[in-house]
């Protein structure tokens, strides 16, 4: 079995799982300097909407005024730190501000201590012939000016939302080239303005960012406003007369300054005049290179540099890693957030804890790249049987969505934890059939503080007068 024992490690990502690997290496781990570096000018990730003009750039997030949370503050909490429960009677999840303020206070000591350097853009990260990584950023304090160090191993938690996911729909793309201000993505969604009013709008998807922007534009927009959806969704929304859903759309095109959708049911939707979409993201990590994998043992020339993750790889995954966090072919690279989770504070808090102590010698990891890879190797045989088990596979039957496999992957991964450190089993989430059961009834609780928010009396049930 492989041993790794890095001293110096740099983590990329000022989000929930930056922020939890940070405290956990330096915490759980044995390292002698562990950094974390934020392109933006504080830290919150997705959770953090930056309203502050300053000399240093800012780039989007998914945070919008008015957002919502759709987890419990349990499954909010990282291990060792509970979530404040929210004042209000009826509605358990935390507005965009109490998470911002949740992960603010617990990442106060780190700033203290100077493990976090913010406004400091990451621009590339090469690995090296003769071991660690050479990083390159941008620091914005000073203007921009670019600076380079080398690490023993690098954590990459900004797998996921810059990387805004567009359908392959024909006319789509000549659309986004001819009319970019009337195609969006939630990524870029700021609430319900006066740029909207009135306007014909078509909301793509009926997930959680999908759902909201439509509530939010219903009053203020021509209506109906159309929402295209593929299948019946898991994620709450109140009813709405004002939002009308229609089939997935097959075709765009447009004339005159509008937009017209062609609907797989022969439905055509004209003269729309911006088209949303909530259709979530891909994973990539474009400022990423690393030594082309060497299969050939006689192999005596330099390895060139390639990127790892692409928009077109398939199945769509950041691929080559070990239980989903560590690089097969050289394991100093991690990634923690690359799984998604319908509680992915209590996930990143799991699996950062098992990197820490992987990277402390105290977990092992097989040997071999090639052994390293079984775990790939079986999520696909494992997602190509979910996939011809359906006629309509989701977009939730994807590599990183584990779905009713999360349960067991969690359970794993803690076993190697507690088995190393016994102690972390009293602290971490324990993932069993409880917790299982309480995370599936948020969905039950977030429906009815939809409907207390709303000021709307939930009707009753058809069969409830027959009990």
């Amino acid at each position: 079995m492989t041993q790794l024992d890095p001293k110096k490690l740099l983590i990329i990502g000022g989000g929930p799982c930056g922020l939890i690997t940070l405290r956990n290496c330096l915490h759980r781990g044995t390292f002698t300097k562990v950094q974390l570096v934020e392109r933006q000018n504080d830290i919150g990730g997705v959770w953090y909407q930056n309203n502050v003009s300053d000399h240093r750039p800012c780039w989007s997030t998914p945070a919008y005024p008015g957002l919502t949370g759709n987890v419990i503050p349990e499954f909010l909490s990282f291990s060792e730190y509970p979530f404040p429960a929210p004042p209000r009677e009826h509605q358990p999840f935390p507005t965009l501000a109490e998470t911002n303020a949740y992960l603010k206070d617990f990442t106060r000591p780190f700033f203290e201590n100077g493990h976090i350097r913010l406004s400091f853009e990451v621009i590339g990260v090469e690995e090296l012939e003769v071991g660690g990584w050479m990083v390159r950023m941008k620091d914005w304090n000073q203007g921009g000016i670019v600076l380079e160090e080398t690490w023993d191993a690098v954590v990459i938690t900004t797998v996921w939302f810059d990387n805004p996911y567009f359908p392959d729909i024909p006319g789509l793309q000549e659309l986004q080239q001819q009319q970019p201000s009337k195609v969006q993505h939630a990524m870029n969604w700021t609430g319900p303005h006066a740029d909207y009013e009135e306007k014909r709008v078509l909301v793509i998807g009926n997930a959680n960012s999908a759902n909201e922007i439509a509530a939010q534009l219903a009053p203020i927009v021509q209506t109906p406003i159309y929402r295209s959806t593929r299948r019946i969704s898991v994620f709450p929304s109140l009813p709405d007369t004002r939002i009308q859903d229609i089939g997935p759309i097959s075709r765009y095109s447009s004339t005159n300054d509008k937009i017209t959708a062609h609907v797989q049911d022969g439905t055509i939707i004209e003269d729309v005049d911006i088209v949303i979409f909530g259709t979530g993201y891909y994973p990539h990590v474009p400022y990423l290179r690393v030594l082309h994998p060497d299969l050939n043992p006689d192999h005596t020339g330099a390895r060139t540099l390639v990127s790892l993750t692409s928009r077109t790889i398939t199945p769509t995954r950041i691929p080559s890693l070990h239980n989903q966090i560590l690089y097969a072919h050289n394991p100093t690279l991690a990634f923690i957030g690359a799984p998604t989770s319908f509680i992915p504070f209590t996930l990143s808090d799991l699996t950062s804890t098992w990197l820490a102590l992987t990277w402390s010698g105290l977990i092992p990891i097989p040997t071999t790249p090639d052994e390293r890879l079984a775990y790939e190797r079986e999520r696909i045989h494992t997602l190509e049987k979910q996939r011809s088990e359906t006629d309509n596979p989701s977009d939730l039957i994807n590599f990183h969505f584990l779905g009713r496999y999360e349960m067991g992957y969690a359970r794993e991964i803690r076993g190697d934890v507690v088995r190393a450190r016994p102690g972390l089993g009293e602290v971490l989430a324990r993932w069993d059939d409880d917790q299982d059961e309480r995370r599936f009834v948020m969905y039950a609780k977030k429906m009815e503080s939809l409907y207390v928010s709303a000021g709307v009396e939930r009707p009753i049930p058809k069969d409830a007068d027959a009990m």
